[in-house]
């Protein structure tokens, strides 16, 4: 039987299904978050995937999943899977942005709000997408990188949304060693699939959405690195 805590990553999922009944959702994405000290090893139809997501803001980093977020800062993430047109609770990074989590498989998009979706916000978007390859017991992503800047418009300061994204990547070897100091050791060698971003990536309302991205990553989205 579920417990208490089990039970909450799917309210939240099934609270966004709700928010997101614009778009034909079919379930929710299970996303397991690894923790340090917990041993690492293969997993059927799972693998782990690793990164920073990474927040500047007029240059200065900034980290919007913190119990405190000033005001006009507030970001929130998703991953909606492509095929199944499924979704997970909202993505909760470690406190420096890092992100180890074991997933399905298959080809991702990461969907990005200014808002909480429950309150139905008006601005949603495709931040970025992700193939996490079959067959393989970790997957590194690359620091997914977020710049806005501060403009001045009409007497009024406003802040763009998830302003340029970019992608920055190490060799998968370095990136595996700095992520086995925080976590644990790996049974086998990483293999690299970096985030997909950059003006080509689709947008959400984009109809055709799921082929879009599936061209952009079958093309291994060499633009956005």
């Amino acid at each position: 039987m579920p417990t208490p805590h089990s039970r909450r990553p799917l309210r939240r999922c099934q609270s966004l299904l709700l928010a997101l009944a614009v778009v034909v959702l079919t379930g929710c994405v299970n996303v397991e978050y690894a923790r340090q000290a917990q041993r690492i090893e293969p997993r059927d139809g799972q693998a782990l995937v690793f990164g920073r997501i990474r927040f500047f803001h007029d240059g200065h980093e900034y980290y919007p999943w913190r119990p405190t977020i000033v005001q006009g800062y507030e970001r929130h993430l998703w991953l909606l899977r492509l095929d199944r047109r499924s979704v997970s609770a909202e993505m909760h990074p470690d406190a420096d942005g890092t992100l180890a989590i074991w997933i399905t498989p298959g080809d991702y998009a990461l969907v990005g709000s200014t808002e909480k979706l429950r309150s139905m916000s008006n601005f949603r978007e495709t931040v970025a997408l992700l193939r996490v390859p079959a067959g393989q017991v970790a997957v590194y992503a690359g620091d997914l990188i977020f710049t806005t800047t501060t403009s001045r418009e009409g007497g009024q300061f406003h802040v763009s949304a998830f302003g340029s994204v970019t992608v920055a990547v190490q060799p998968p070897e370095a990136a595996q060693e700095a992520m086995e100091r925080r976590l644990a050791a790996l049974p086998a060698p990483t293999v690299s699939s970096p985030w997909c971003a950059g003006a080509d990536v689709p947008a959400f309302e984009d109809p055709d959405l799921v082929s879009r991205a599936r061209q952009l990553l079958d093309q291994g989205c060499a633009a956005s690195r």
